[in-house]
């Protein structure tokens, strides 16, 4: 019969195969020498512009000015680390913020994948904050399944390692770290390969020349205290 193959199956169709979508999770843990009423606060991407070195963001969404519940923002700082190239826009969404409790959550979202990255503080009992920077990736395609693959969840706590180290310096010397302190801790960094580290240097370079409206207004405004 035309169009039925010897073993009785029809010709020309495909064996369907359903995407499985795959999950790295990632954790890290820090300690920072100062209160969590002052560190909770600067987890946020208005705040970032004090202590990440030439960070700059698209606020979607972000009518005080702070984060808050249902703030959303842009931005390719991860982009070596979740897209695998030097750049690429993800969203984040803050879908849980409880400053009484000192956690907030957001929701990632770029081209090829969908994550949810933790950020609880709590008091140390000695003055001190521990951090706990929880961070779930889940592939949307193949590529991002291939991402995945290819010792993922340690990029990710390479990059969960260099926040945590530049917020820690900000709220311990009151200080910004300096690019020539990132890029000497870029290269002590183990588990990142030479072409993982030329990314980010690409991307540190495209996030100099990209443009950002608010930039200006907030540095002015913390220069004025």
């Amino acid at each position: 019969m035309p169009g039925i193959r010897a073993d009785g199956r029809s010709k020309g169709k495909r064996k369907m195969t359903t995407f499985q979508a795959a999950t790295v999770v990632s954790v890290v843990r820090g300690q920072i020498s100062a209160p969590p009423q002052t560190v909770f606060p600067l987890c946020c991407p208005v705040e970032e512009y004090k202590w990440i070195p030439g960070w700059k963001c698209h606020l979607v969404h972000c009518p005080n000015d702070k984060v808050e519940f249902g703030t959303v923002f842009r931005e390719i700082f991860s982009a070596p680390f979740l897209l695998g190239r030097a750049s690429g826009e993800t969203t984040w969404t803050a879908v849980l913020h409880e400053p009484e409790n000192y956690r907030v959550h957001f929701k990632l979202e770029n081209a090829h994948s969908s994550s949810l990255y933790k950020i609880e503080l709590e008091d140390d009992g000695s003055g001190g904050t521990s951090s706990i920077l929880e961070f779930t990736y889940r592939a949307l395609d193949d590529a991002g399944n291939t991402l995945a693959e290819n010792a993922l969840q340690e990029k990710i706590e390479r990059m969960l390692d260099l926040i945590g180290l530049m917020l820690k310096t900000y709220c311990e010397t009151g200080r910004m770290i300096s690019f020539l302190e990132l890029q000497k801790a870029v290269s002590a960094v183990r588990g990142l390969s030479l072409a993982q580290k030329l990314r980010m240097a690409m991307n540190r370079l495209m996030m100099l020349h990209m443009k950002d409206q608010d930039r200006a207004r907030f540095m002015r405004r913390f220069k004025s205290g």
